[in-house]
């Protein structure tokens, strides 16, 4: 009876640690594909100019009109990267922006920061592209 035992609880461990295996292999795509889908590097660019005005319909038929960027914009080390994206409105001339860039998905996020939020060397190559 013993001997059954022992291999009962080998069984058991076997099964346990396969359970475990299987979770943390899930988990850890899971987590890979939640990185490549939504985080990305943080850039900086300058509104120097309207953005390009694109016109259509909705699906259900209603007009929208969102503005199109394509800029150069900047790490905090000063690497450069060629953006595209969009806004329902022309975003102020002159403003900063805080952007979010995945590499599968471009242009995730952005928003309005102040000139003394932008990083020293991004904003040094965004002054010389005014």
């Amino acid at each position: 009876m013993n001997l059954s035992r022992k291999v009962k609880e080998i069984k058991m461990k076997k099964i346990f640690f396969g359970i475990l295996a299987l979770i943390v292999l899930i988990g850890g795509s899971g987590f890979a594909w939640y990185k490549v889908t939504y985080v990305g590097g943080t850039y900086y660019v300058q509104i120097t100019k309207d953005g390009k005005e694109k016109s259509g319909r909705s699906d259900s038929g209603d007009k929208y009109t969102e503005y199109i960027y394509d800029i150069n914009s900047y790490q905090k080390d000063g690497k450069e990267k060629k953006v595209n994206f969009m806004a329902s409105h022309n975003l102020r001339k002159e403003a900063y922006l805080k952007l979010t860039v995945n590499s599968v998905k471009g242009v995730t996020s952005w928003e309005e920061v102040k000139k003394a939020e932008v990083p020293k060397e991004a904003l040094k190559k965004l002054n010389n592209n005014s």
